[in-house]
């Protein structure tokens, strides 16, 4: 149904994948044809997963990301963005930075999966990294493209 995005690294593994869920077609589909609510995408959470492990070799391993990722296997949420989409021909392009008010002075969270989630509170789209720290004053921010197929 759809491609998993995916960037290889050397002996340190994977430097990230993303892959859009079966959610986000079945309910864009359902939105086409006036079924429920009008298919919006606004906001990030993110937090850790399961997908992310350690690699022996150095680094992270990313494992596949199920096309049926469940809401609950986003771990360890700490904070909540708003997204900024746009329409670039057939290209949407998503922007989301980690805001600085949603981090407490002298915390560190550890980061390895933003979840894309549209108004029904749901994930339609999940990113898994190498897994960085993020804290109050570090800049942290993601951009996502959907390319439309004709």
């Amino acid at each position: 149904m759809s491609d998993v995005i995916s960037v290889p690294a050397s002996a340190q593994g994977t430097v990230y994948k993303a892959q859009l869920l079966d959610y986000y077609y079945t309910r864009r589909a359902a939105s086409a044809i006036g079924q429920g609510s009008r298919f919006q995408m606004v906001k990030a959470w993110w937090g850790t997963s399961s997908l992310v492990t350690p690699n022996p070799a150095g680094g992270f391993k990313i494992a596949d990301i199920p096309t049926n990722f469940a809401d609950n296997q986003l771990l360890n949420k700490f904070a909540e963005s708003q997204l900024v989409c746009t329409l670039v021909g057939s290209t949407i392009n998503i922007s989301t930075v980690v805001p600085q008010a949603s981090l407490k002075d002298g915390q560190v969270s550890n980061f390895n999966t933003l979840c894309l989630v549209d108004d029904q509170n749901h994930a339609f789209a999940v990113l898994c990294a190498q897994q960085d720290t993020i804290f109050k004053g570090k800049d942290y921010s993601m951009f996502v493209s959907i390319e439309q197929r004709a």
